[in-house]
């Protein structure tokens, strides 16, 4: 399958979409960004399976840094999927400021790599499964 422009644009939005509604404490939005039966998991720490699984653990602001900058998005592949379709595999990386944002108290950040597999719902392009790994 060939992606189109619009494809290729709204796939590569889902990242800025996730960090937007973790910042925010607007877990709800994630509906814009994962599939209902989406698994999200933590290399080695956690695995999250369903949207409302997802939505409930990402709600909660004691798990989270203040801010998520993405950066590095792009496709990687596209596969066909069984039923015709398309599995976009989706790369990006995650910064994460920890601390006050304010030149007198300096904030320290730590890093990682999300790697997604994508497909088209009928509500859009979704995040089927988001695995996560701290630093690589």
């Amino acid at each position: 399958m060939r992606l189109t422009t619009d494809d290729r644009l709204d796939i590569a939005e889902l990242p800025a979409r996730y960090a937007d509604a973790l910042d925010r404490l607007e877990p709800h939005r994630l509906r814009e960004v994962f599939a209902d039966d989406a698994v999200w998991e933590m290399v080695d720490r956690i695995r999250l399976n369903g949207l409302d699984e997802i939505m409930e653990f990402m709600g909660r602001s004691d798990v989270h840094p203040g801010a998520h900058l993405m950066t590095n998005t792009y496709i990687d592949r596209t596969d066909e999927s069984g039923d015709g379709g398309a599995i976009v595999h989706l790369k990006s990386r995650g910064i994460y400021p920890v601390g006050p944002s304010d030149p007198r108290n300096p904030t320290s950040v730590f890093y990682g790599r999300y790697d997604d597999e994508v497909v088209r719902t009928d509500v859009g392009w979704r995040i089927r499964h988001r695995v996560y790994r701290h630093g690589t």
